[in-house]
């Protein structure tokens, strides 16, 4: 669902006039790297404490997972696995787009998934066109959403979640999920904002989403280890795990306000600082 969004928003920024593929690119940066660096940096330092490094947990291959390029295995801070797909993804987008289009995208993603299916790869190429049709259902759905916006939010998403549930707990696999996927992002894109207050909560989740995302395992890592060293009734173990969430939804709601939005909008602000004609402005209004 993860890259099927990151499909369908990377859609709706390239798809802006103003577009330009420097600034893209400077925003991903800003938007991934910093929370990645200080969460990686922090489950290194939890590991150290809680046990012994294990035989890849060495500096190199820190530094190494610390870039997001692809790893043949999980990276150090293993949860890095899907935002190494989202800056190949990433780049895909900035290359692509701006010459072939959306069509362009699309192409490339269903050309890698049939590929994938059907050819060996070298396993860099290989882990990355295995989710690329999740990114092409994100995609798909943009590209659709105006011919079906009359169809609303319930149709699709109905079809989405009936498709998913049959795949995933009947057939047993992931291969038809995209399919799923593309009608469910078709039925949430298709929400007007009305100003509705019962969106606002969800918004607030949605903006924390990715502190979420890597905050989670660093929580349930310090709860494991706390809960280990002392002996607690079975009954105990669903309100630590609510307690556990209630602490990821705010510490991540923390992070999103104070961490990630202030450097995300720096990161605005650079494209702009790097022009010599806004430079010389900014300077010359701090003086």
């Amino acid at each position: 669902m993860f890259f099927a969004i990151s499909g369908f928003v990377i859609c709706l920024v390239v798809s802006k006039p103003r577009f330009s593929v420097g600034t893209f690119l400077i925003n991903r940066v800003f938007r991934l790297y910093p929370l990645w660096l200080a969460t990686l940096t922090v489950f290194a330092v939890l590991a150290l404490l809680w046990r012994a490094p294990t035989e890849t947990e060495t500096l190199g291959y820190f530094l190494y997972s610390a870039t997001l390029l692809p790893t043949e295995h999980f990276p150090f801070y293993d949860i890095g696995w899907s935002l190494q797909h989202e800056m190949a993804f990433y780049l895909v987008a900035a290359v692509i787009t701006p010459i072939f289009g959306f069509y362009g995208i699309a192409a490339f993603l269903a050309a890698s998934t049939i590929a994938f299916h059907t050819i060996e790869m070298p396993w860099c190429f290989s882990s990355l066109a295995s989710y690329h049709s999740e990114f092409l259902a994100g995609v798909l759905a943009f590209m659709v959403r105006p011919k079906f916006a009359k169809l609303g939010f319930w149709l699709p998403f109905s079809i989405g979640f009936a498709s998913l549930w049959y795949f995933v707990a009947v057939w047993g696999g992931r291969n038809y999920v995209p399919i799923s996927l593309f009608f469910l992002i078709l039925g949430f894109s298709n929400i007007r904002d009305g100003n509705q207050r019962w969106l606002t909560p969800v918004e607030g989740i949605g903006d924390a989403s990715y502190s979420i995302y890597l905050i989670h395992p660093l929580v349930f890592l310090i709860a494991s280890a706390l809960v280990s060293k002392i002996h607690l009734p079975i009954w105990s173990q669903e309100p630590i795990r609510a307690m556990c969430f209630a602490v990821i939804i705010a510490a991540s709601l923390l992070s999103w306000r104070y961490f990630e939005k202030p450097i995300i909008q720096r990161g605005r602000l650079l494209p702009d600082l790097l022009r010599p004609n806004a430079a010389a402005a900014a300077i010359r209004s701090s003086q």
